[in-house]
């Protein structure tokens, strides 16, 4: 297992932002997280032709596309928790905007996910991040950061939030 002690949890849960300019080499994403949902969708496309005399379509493959859909959970357990949990969120949510290389020129920001063994550090794209906070979710307050007590380097935000994310496989 490639995990550090530190990082193991029910089941492997990560994602890779690769390096585009060093393709070999990867920031890793280990989120404690519960996951809520998880779809695999696999979709062939075909073109149709129809033959004059037969009563019956006829297909020729054009392409295929996967697409993984999944929703979890991340909480800060503990006050110590926040700041790493929302840099590592901030960073998943970049890897859906573009990436620009040293002409400037932009470029597709490619990540392999983990889920179990299921997604194995399979490469692909993020198509698209959700955030969402339920009215039952508790914030930080950061109560006495006025005064510069002991929060007074705790951020506001919420405890816990749902991610909906969806990711296309790019397949070897």
């Amino acid at each position: 297992d490639d995990y550090a002690p530190h990082t193991r949890d029910l089941i492997k849960f990560r994602f890779e932002a690769v390096d585009s300019d060093s393709p070999n080499k990867s920031n890793v994403m280990v989120f404690r997280a519960f996951l809520d949902s998880f779809s695999d969708s696999f979709n062939a496309n075909h073109n149709e032709f129809n033959y004059n005399g037969r009563g019956e379509t006829f297909y020729t493959y054009n392409s295929f596309k996967r697409s993984v859909n999944i929703g979890f959970k991340i909480a800060a357990q503990t006050r110590w928790e926040m700041m790493p949990l929302y840099r590592k969120l901030n960073y998943l949510a970049s890897n859906v905007a573009p990436e620009y290389g040293k002409s400037g020129r932009m470029r597709t920001p490619f990540m392999k996910v983990t889920v179990g063994s299921y997604l194995s550090r399979v490469p692909g794209i993020l198509n698209s991040l959700t955030i969402t906070w339920q009215k039952d979710y508790p914030w930080e307050i950061s109560l006495d950061s006025p005064e510069k007590g002991m929060d007074r380097h705790m951020l506001v935000l919420p405890h816990v939030l749902d991610v909906q994310c969806t990711f296309t496989p790019v397949h070897n």
